[in-house]
């Protein structure tokens, strides 16, 4: 990976053959040539998400820091819905003085774009430090200051031998990847370098490690999206079995992240989010990791925790714990079962998370029928198989796209569920539809381990029960698409992109195709 010696993270397409374009089923993906899904796009795309909403996600997290959005004003837009979300969750963590998370854009015109931006970048950085005082600086560079060819590292590095903060750069241009997930790289980098290697007080010495009789000290990778009853959760369940626990690098300060370099093991949340700086860990610290699960439904909970206590010999401890909690849990969820059995249930959501959730669903007796995932790499492979191996292999539709809501209007037209899993900011397409929507996690509820259980068991009957203003708004909302789009195949669209110049043109979508999947408004 070379996370200390690359000035920027990769993009995903190169580290990890991500792919985002399939339209098929889970038996027909676990059949198809990596190197043919990586290079699989659409001749028409109706949206997308840039790798810079992961990474500001990430970034405005860190308590008492400023980011400097470097670009158009427009880059920086998407900080405005985290706002809310990101000062709750400091406000769920103790922090009772938390402010809105901060950041501000350089607004490059047209006499910076042609000029260039680096005083002008230097400047905000300058005036950043003398109003706000905060105690880091994230530099965000967007794609035009890389275009036209701004020395974002020389700028950083003038700017930590002036101040007596910590200084970081995020190369984060959407340009140069079209995995959305590297995201979660770039603000991993940025961090590793601005809070761990380049601080002043310098590198971490490494600990001596564990030793039986002691209570190890494991890294637990938060994702932004986690809430205070999630981390709670798992702290209550690794405390049980005799852990303790270090949580970041979300909402952590930098004291807490410079901390996970003493770990005796790192563990994932989600391995689609946390590998690279997993890896990191490993690589330049010599600390061991878990990266296999997402402790969401009893099986992912049960393997998360023996894999966890398996390198200190705590299993009979854990395979104790787990014993009680299933069957606490499995009896307190009965009542809900008559309810859920046998509905089908269609997810939508980051690929990991969505297949994982699709399992948990599994465990509550309901069928899975199809999953759409923003993209598709290695670690959710195997889940797939696992997903038809929990309803005897009955084969389910996979979309991978980065949104794309023509494509889901269409399938969830064909395919009818009887409950839609998605993200808040998606699910609206699923409502206009007159589904039951579930938001498949808020920061104010359980959703992982043995508490989750029972809550998403719990809030899905609710929702099953009620769904009146779904169904209203169905029937008084103008559809998005013309009814020819919905009698279409909703993957017309997804072709290869080594297709020989000679033939592109052919396979590009016609007049009439296009036409098939325009807008209604």
């Amino acid at each position: 990976m070379g996370l200390l010696k690359d000035k920027a993270a990769p993009g995903r397409e190169d580290r990890l053959e991500a792919c985002m374009a399939y339209g098929g089923t889970a038996c027909g993906l676990g059949k198809e040539n990596r190197s043919c899904l990586k290079n699989q796009e659409r001749g028409f795309s109706q949206s997308g998400l840039c790798v810079a909403l992961p990474t500001l996600g990430m970034l405005l997290t860190l308590p008492d820091t400023a980011v400097v959005v470097h670009g158009a004003i427009g880059c920086g837009s998407t900080g405005f819905g985290m706002n809310i979300n990101i000062r709750l969750r400091h406000v769920q963590r103790g922090y009772t003085n938390a402010k809105d998370s901060f950041w501000v854009s350089t607004n490059l015109t047209e006499s910076e774009v042609i000029h260039g931006g680096e005083a002008k970048l230097e400047q905000t950085i300058d005036e950043i430090y003398q109003r706000v005082k905060p105690k880091s600086i994230i530099v965000l560079q967007t794609c035009t200051p890389s275009i036209i060819g701004d020395d974002l590292a020389s700028v950083v590095s003038r700017a930590r031998e002036k101040l007596d903060i910590p200084v970081l750069a995020a190369y984060c241009e959407g340009f140069k990847t079209k995995v959305w997930a590297t995201g979660y790289d770039v603000a991993f980098h940025a961090i590793v370098h601005g809070f761990i290697e380049s601080d002043k007080e310098g590198r971490p010495s490494r600990k001596d490690g564990w030793k039986p009789g002691e209570r190890p000290l494991v890294n637990v990778i938060n994702l932004a999206s986690v809430g205070q009853p999630d981390e709670e959760e798992m702290i209550r369940l690794l405390d049980a079995i005799g852990i303790e626990v270090n949580i970041g690098p979300n909402f952590a300060s930098r004291e807490t992240i410079r901390n996970m370099t003493q770990a005796d093991l790192t563990v994932s949340v989600c391995p689609t989010h946390d590998d690279y700086f997993i890896e990191y860990l490993y690589e330049e610290y010599g600390i061991p990791y878990v990266l296999k699960d997402m402790p969401i439904g009893l099986a992912n909970t049960r393997e998360w925790l023996l894999d966890i206590a398996g390198h200190f010999g705590l299993e009979k401890q854990a395979e104790a714990l787990i014993k009680e909690e299933e069957a606490k849990v499995l009896k307190a969820v009965e009542k809900f079962r008559p309810a859920l059995e046998g509905k089908k249930v269609y997810l939508s959501a980051g690929e990991f998370r969505a297949l994982v959730t699709g399992i948990l669903y599994q465990e509550l007796g309901m069928e899975v029928v199809g999953v759409r995932a923003y993209h598709h790499d290695h670690f959710g492979r195997d889940f797939y198989g696992k997903l038809l191996d929990g309803q005897e292999g009955k084969d389910f539709t996979v979309d991978i796209a980065n949104f794309q809501p023509f494509e889901l209007v269409n399938l969830l037209k064909k395919i009818k569920p009887d409950l839609y899993i998605g993200h808040v900011g998606d699910n609206v397409w699923a409502a206009k539809l007159g589904l039951p929507v579930v938001t498949i996690f808020r920061i104010f509820d359980y959703y992982v381990g043995y508490r989750g259980f029972y809550e998403v068991a719990k809030k899905t009957v609710r929702i099953l029960r009620n769904y009146s203003f779904n169904a209203k708004l169905a029937l008084h909302t103008k559809q998005a698409y013309k009814q020819d789009w919905y009698e279409e195949n909703p993957f017309k669209f997804i072709r290869s992109s080594e297709v020989s110049a000679a033939n592109t043109t052919a396979n590009q979508p016609d007049a009439g195709a296009r036409k098939g999947a325009a807008s209604n408004e």
